[in-house]
C-alpha cells in the first residue's frame, strides 16, 4: 500500500521541480499546505507500525534532547568526554565517542550567523528542491511521505561519498518543531529501519543515524541573525580511511553549514529583488 503513496509523492515532486525554482517555490509552500489539508494521502510511517515515541522523536524528547545539546555546548569544553576539533570565532566543532560505539563518533556544531534569517536558514537545508540546487554532495533527494500539519515528512537521500567508496542512502523521519514564543525552531532527524521502508537500490544503506539542529532567533525568524547548533552522528557502514572519514565529517558538519549559509544568503537576495520590482 506505502508503495501508492510513494507514487502519489513522486509525481508531486516532479510537478514542483517542473514549475518553481529556488526564487519562486517558497510562493507556493502555502498553498501546498491547504493542498495537503484537503487531501490527505496515508502517512507510510502510520502503514509500517512506525512509533515516534519508539525513535526518540515525541515533541517532548525532541524538546530535552535540544536542551541538552545546547547546555552541552557551554560546558563540554571542561570534558564529558567531548575533544575539541574546531574553535574559531564564531564556530566551534567538538566529539566524543559513542557509548559502546569504539570507531564511532558523535559531532557537534554551534555557531552564530548574523547576515541571514533564522528561516532562511532553515529553509534552504528543508527544501528539497532548493537543496538539489545547492549542494554539491546530494546524488538524489526526495520526500517519500509528508505530513505538513505537523510537520513531519520522510526523506530519502542519497549521498557522494569519496572515491573509491560507493554513495550511501538514508532514509530517515524528519520533525520540525517551531516556538514562536521562545524564537526557537528545532529539526530532529532520525534513520527509519530498513525492515520497515525496503529499498531496492544498489546504494549501501546507513540505518544508524541521528541529527538534531537548535537554531535560536536573535530577534525574530524574519530578522538576520541567529545561534545554531547541530548534533550529529551516523555509521557509514564501512571500514574507512582517516582522510576519507575526516571528508565525510565535514561535508555533514562544518563545510556542509558554509554552504547552508551560502544558500541562505542567495534566499534573502532573491527575496530583497523582489521587494524592489514590487
Amino acid at each position: 500500500m506505502y508503495q501508492r503513496v510513494f507514487t502519489y509523492f513522486r509525481n508531486f515532486q516532479r510537478f514542483q521541480k517542473a514549475y518553481f525554482n529556488s526564487t519562486t517555490w517558497y510562493n507556493f509552500h502555502k498553498y501546498k499546505r491547504l493542498a495537503f489539508k484537503l487531501y490527505k494521502p496515508p502517512c507510510i510511517l502510520a502503514l509500517t507500525g512506525f512509533s515516534m515515541t519508539d525513535y526518540g522523536l515525541s515533541d517532548d524528547e525532541i524538546i530535552k534532547e535540544a536542551k541538552i545539546s545546547e547546555n552541552q555546548d557551554h560546558s563540554h569544553r571542561n570534558g564529558n568526554g567531548w575533544e575539541i576539533l574546531v574553535e574559531e570565532k564564531e564556530l566551534r566543532v567538538y566529539r566524543r565517542k559513542l557509548p559502546g560505539k569504539s570507531e564511532l563518533y558523535e559531532y557537534k556544531c554551534a555557531g552564530t550567523y548574523y547576515d541571514i534569517t533564522p528561516r532562511n536558514f532553515v529553509d534552504a537545508q528543508l527544501n528539497i528542491e532548493y537543496r538539489r540546487e545547492w549542494d554539491t554532495n546530494v546524488l538524489e533527494l526526495e520526500i517519500l511521505s509528508d505530513d505538513p500539519e505537523n510537520d513531519i515528512q520522510v526523506v530519502r537521500w542519497v549521498a557522494k561519498y569519496p572515491f573509491p567508496m560507493n554513495a550511501r542512502m538514508y532514509i530517515y523521519v524528519r520533525k520540525k518543531i517551531v516556538d514562536e514564543n521562545a524564537r526557537k525552531i528545532i529539526v530532529s532527524s532520525h534513520a527509519v529501519d530498513e525492515k520497515l521502508l525496503p529499498d531496492k537500490s544498489k546504494h549501501v544503506r546507513v540505518n544508524n543515524y541521528r541529527s538534531s539542529m537548535v537554531i535560536n532567533a536573535h530577534k525574530s525568524f524574519d530578522d538576520d541573525g541567529l545561534d545554531y547548533v547541530l548534533t550529529y552522528h551516523d555509521d557509514p557502514q564501512a571500514n574507512i580511511p582517516n582522510t576519507a572519514y575526516n571528508w565525510i565529517v565535514n561535508r555533514g558538519g562544518p563545510y556542509f553549514l558554509k554552504q547552508v549559509h551560502i544558500a541562505a544568503k542567495k534566499l534573502e537576495e532573491a527575496q530583497e529583488k523582489r521587494l524592489l520590482k514590487n
